[in-house]
C-alpha cells in the first residue's frame, strides 16, 4: 500500500494523450495509479487549462475530499517531489474526524431538492446525521 492510498486517497491522473497511450505508459513505468485519457479536453479545461502552445493540459494537481470539496491546488508542481508533497497536502488539508471537534463542513440536497449547509445549522440547532442504505426507502 502507498502513502497515498493510507490516507484513504485516490489518486488519478489526466492527460490529453489516448488510452492506448497511457496503457503503454503504465506498461513501461510501473505506474501505480489510474491515467484518465482527456481526449476531448474537457476536464483539463474546466481543471488545469491547457497549453495552446504544446496542445496539452497544465500541469496542476487537485486535492479533493470525500464530499466533493477542492481542498487544495498545487499548480508549481515539482516533479521529482510531487509524491511526498500530495502525501503531505493530504494530511494537512483534508480534515480529520473526531470526537469532540469540529465536523468538516458538507452540503446534501434533502428527498424534496432542498441543499442543506452544515456550518448555517452550526449555534443554531443540535445535528444529527443518520446513515442507512438507500434500499431501505426514505427517513
Amino acid at each position: 500500500m502507498s502513502d497515498i492510498e493510507k490516507t484513504e486517497t485516490v489518486l488519478l491522473g489526466v492527460s490529453v494523450d489516448t488510452v492506448d497511450s497511457h496503457k503503454r505508459f503504465v506498461e513501461e513505468n510501473k505506474f501505480g495509479f489510474s491515467l484518465l485519457a482527456d481526449t476531448e479536453f474537457e476536464i483539463s479545461k474546466q481543471y488545469s487549462g491547457i497549453m495552446e502552445r504544446f496542445n496539452a493540459s497544465n500541469r496542476v494537481t487537485f486535492i479533493i475530499d470525500k464530499a466533493g470539496f477542492i481542498r487544495a491546488i498545487d499548480k508549481k508542481v515539482n516533479v521529482r517531489t510531487h509524491g511526498e508533497d500530495v502525501v503531505k497536502q493530504i494530511k494537512e488539508v483534508i480534515p480529520k474526524i473526531k470526537v469532540g471537534q469540529p465536523a468538516p463542513e458538507f452540503f446534501a440536497e434533502d428527498g424534496e431538492g432542498e441543499v442543506h449547509q452544515l456550518s448555517k445549522l452550526r449555534e443554531k440547532k443540535n445535528v444529527v446525521l443518520a446513515f442507512y442504505p438507500r434500499d431501505f426507502g426514505r427517513g
